[in-house]
């Protein structure tokens, strides 16, 4: 190899380490990504989300990695509807989709990104039940539509069993967190889900009930103050008989591990006790 071809090589070899250098350099951040998100569907039921990923100067992004997106909505009971992606066509995912209810909801997309960051966005809609569900929205609480704010609700759930060989009926629930504390459960009718309050929770002899996110759960109104993860706070349960049961609750984050701390009161065994975290507003 002649002087000239050497000197060539090596500068080939530079450059292409240079260029190495740079592209390792200009990973992308998540300060760079912008996401929009565009639906299909404002009704309840199935739709498309259609999220597209550009960069500051609205260039089409390519080699994305997964896009997660959770919807929540404003009323706490309800459980997180969760879609995922990992293919993008020109810097533009179609994601299916569910509102698995009418009302206010709260969509976060997180993208993870090739240098390992995650960029994230979080989008509001308002979603529309279907007109054959009125009838259903009347037999509604008028209380429930009151109280119903962004912000200032939460839910508590728990597993309660009872060792006796009697019924044991819960008529009211009370806690220093919330001006007031209310039996709610979840139904699914044709694939669309509402809720009602309910007068009392009846522990069956020698049965158990769960109260958990998409079922039965516990409303927490109008919040006194913040509910923090890794907080706890009491609450009251009173019996049909006049039976006093005070249980603490976990702030945690849904979906909740098994918490195994157990509490004994009378034939009541209450288990797995956890409330989501909510700001007062």
């Amino acid at each position: 190899m002649t002087v000239a071809n050497l000197l060539r090589a090596c500068l080939l070899a530079t450059l292409l380490l240079v260029n190495a250098a740079c592209r390792q350099e200009q990973k992308l951040a998540a300060s760079d990504v912008v996401l929009d998100m565009a639906v299909s569907d404002l009704l309840v039921g199935e739709t498309t989300l259609t999220i597209r990923v550009r960069d500051n100067q609205g260039n089409a992004l390519a080699e994305l990695g997964t896009l997660s997106l959770r919807g929540d909505m404003d009323h706490a009971g309800m459980t997180p509807v969760l879609a995922e992606a990992d293919t993008a066509v020109e810097g533009v995912f179609n994601v299916p989709f569910e509102w698995t209810m009418g009302g206010s909801w709260t969509v976060e997309a997180s993208l993870s990104l090739p240098g390992g960051e995650v960029a994230s966005q979080v989008f509001r809609y308002d979603i529309d039940s279907p007109s054959e569900d009125q009838d259903m929205a009347d037999d509604a609480d008028p209380a429930d539509a009151a109280t119903d704010t962004a912000g200032t609700n939460s839910s508590a759930y728990l597993q309660i069993t009872n060792r006796g060989s009697d019924d044991i009926v819960l008529i009211s629930a009370s806690s220093a967190v919330a001006a007031a504390v209310e039996f709610h459960e979840t139904r699914v009718t044709d694939g669309v889900a509402s809720m009602r309050r309910l007068e009392e929770l009846i522990v069956p002899g020698k049965g158990e009930i769960e109260l958990a996110p998409g079922g039965l759960h516990l409303m927490l109104m109008n919040l006194t103050g913040d509910l923090q993860l890794r907080d706890n706070f009491v609450l009251e349960l009173t019996s049909s008989a006049g039976q006093l049961y005070r249980i603490d609750f976990h702030v945690i984050e849904p979906p909740s591990s098994d918490l195994v701390d157990s509490v004994y009161l009378g034939d009541l065994v209450f288990n797995n006790r956890w409330a989501r975290p909510a700001s007062a507003g």
